[in-house]
């Protein structure tokens, strides 16, 4: 089965406006985004908002609520999280001229109310870690160095999340349906160098220079397995972590949850230069979802990117959305089975379509080649295109959709391995839906289209 596997981590520095009055040390638009702090402390201006977040940080949340209960009705339970801004947690090494505001403080309370509110599992971070800092300051939850957690960070991340199952009847029975898979863990007898220190490129150039930090690693194995793994028949995992460079695998997150839920994880972890909200997107799409779908998704979010919703205007062109399109287009993965709709799909014939049919058997492809659909009365804004794509050769494909001459193109990532995928999306419109559209496979040895239908969202997906 195709699947994600972690990269390591690359930055994708967004332009930052600051809310603290008074700030000299932090760069805005264009420039560098590292600040130094006290006692050699480094810290991402990213982090600083303020109350002009408030309206994008309230669409991120409306927008986690609708999904999660996508997710709901079609069998699959979410544990939503954040992970709490460095700068807050270390706030006493921030340096003179940044202080914390009254929103910055309590926004991830506000944060997490809200989404209680809107029947969100939101397991809690922030307190955990102000707790340990107070009971344990010689143990640094975060690198020095770098905006994310050092492995003691990673361990308690990990310990609150199975702790805070049991205040969910949801998540816990969710985890309870799922195969145990013992681990053991050990920490190391000797602290190491560490050679992460990405806010340490992030300053301007000719800042003072900082020698390498040292911590203690802790090592997660199988304790033991059973016949069907030691034959290489081991079920597919049905725990999901999807989350951001926080959970990639140098950090170790997902070896510790493995650890504290004893179960087998599969980590899909996706940098910031893409997002999270292109990563659970892709996540979606891939056969490690659409074939095993998790009984128990942990979607794990930094903090200070719930103010960044798909539509988030310095968002790198490539992976801007808008907003509505993003969760319909997320929901249509989702949809387990398919609500048929009011209007239907049919191939036109013309192009690569030489006779009426439901289907396009096996042909080449060029990239003046195309496959030609149409739509009996206008899509509308809830309807979905559902097919199965078979194609050995493009890595992505083309839809043209139109309506009274009006057109609109939209790109999509193909496998190209030959074998048969389900593929799903809205084709929205700002004024009337389309009524018909144009797919360019590009070059293929062999492309299929079968099982073409147009399916419906739930009608309360968008309220």
């Amino acid at each position: 089965m195709q699947r994600f596997k972690s990269r390591m981590a690359r930055f994708f520095i967004l332009a930052v406006s600051i809310a603290v009055t008074g700030v000299t040390n932090v760069w805005a638009a264009g420039d560098t985004p590292g600040i130094a702090g006290k006692d050699d402390w480094l810290f991402y201006s990213y982090e600083i908002s303020g109350p002009a977040d408030l309206h994008t940080t309230e669409q991120s949340i409306s927008l986690v609520a609708k999904f999660n209960r996508v997710l709901s009705r079609n069998g699959v339970t979410m544990a939503f999280t954040m992970v709490p801004l460095k700068a807050r947690i270390y706030a006493e090494h921030l340096p003179d001229q940044i202080k914390l505001t009254p929103y910055l403080s309590g926004n991830y309370e506000r944060m997490s109310k809200a989404l209680r509110d809107q029947q969100v599992a939101i397991l809690d971070l922030n307190s955990a870690f102000f707790n340990a800092v107070a009971k344990n300051p010689e143990e640094p939850l975060y690198f020095r160095l770098d905006t994310h957690w050092a492995p003691s960070g990673a361990m308690l991340a990990a310990e609150t999340l199975r702790a805070g199952m049991s205040q969910y009847p949801s998540l816990q029975q969710a985890l309870s349906a799922t195969p145990v898979s013992e681990y053991d863990m050990e920490w190391s007898k000797r602290k190491v160098r560490t050679h992460s220190r990405d806010l340490v490129e992030q300053l301007p150039a000719g800042a003072q220079s900082y020698s390498p930090e040292i911590t203690r690693l802790f090592y997660v194995k199988r304790s033991k397995q059973s016949n069907t793994e030691l034959l290489g028949e081991a079920d597919d995992p049905q725990v999901t972590l999807l989350g951001s460079s926080y959970s990639m695998k140098w950090t170790g997150f997902a070896d510790a949850l493995r650890y504290t839920l004893q179960r087998d994880i599969l980590d899909v972890a996706v940098g910031a230069d893409r997002g999270s909200w292109v990563g659970m997107e892709s996540y979606l799409r891939d056969d490690a979802f659409q074939t095993q779908r998790p009984k128990l998704m942990i979607w794990e979010m930094p903090e200070r990117d719930m103010r960044a919703p798909p539509d988030y205007r310095f968002r790198d062109a490539r992976y801007l959305s808008d907003n509505t399109e993003w969760l319909l287009r997320a929901a249509a993965w989702v949809e387990k089975d398919c609500r048929p709709a009011v209007t239907k799909a049919s191939l036109t014939i013309g192009g690569l379509v030489k006779r009426a049919s439901a289907a396009l058997e096996t042909v080449a492809t060029s990239d003046q080649d195309y496959v030609d659909l149409a739509f009996d009365q206008p899509l509308q804004q809830l309807d979905y295109i559902s097919m199965d794509i078979s194609n050995s050769g493009s890595k992505s494909m083309r839809i043209e959709a139109s309506v009274e001459g009006k057109s609109r193109k939209f790109e999509f990532a193909l496998a190209g391995d030959g074998d048969a995928h389900a593929f799903k999306t809205p084709l929205p419109s700002a004024k009337g839906g389309y009524t018909s559209a144009r797919i360019y496979p590009g070059i293929n040895s062999a492309f299929s289209l079968r099982d073409l239908k147009v399916c419906r969202q739930q009608e309360d997906l968008l309220r």
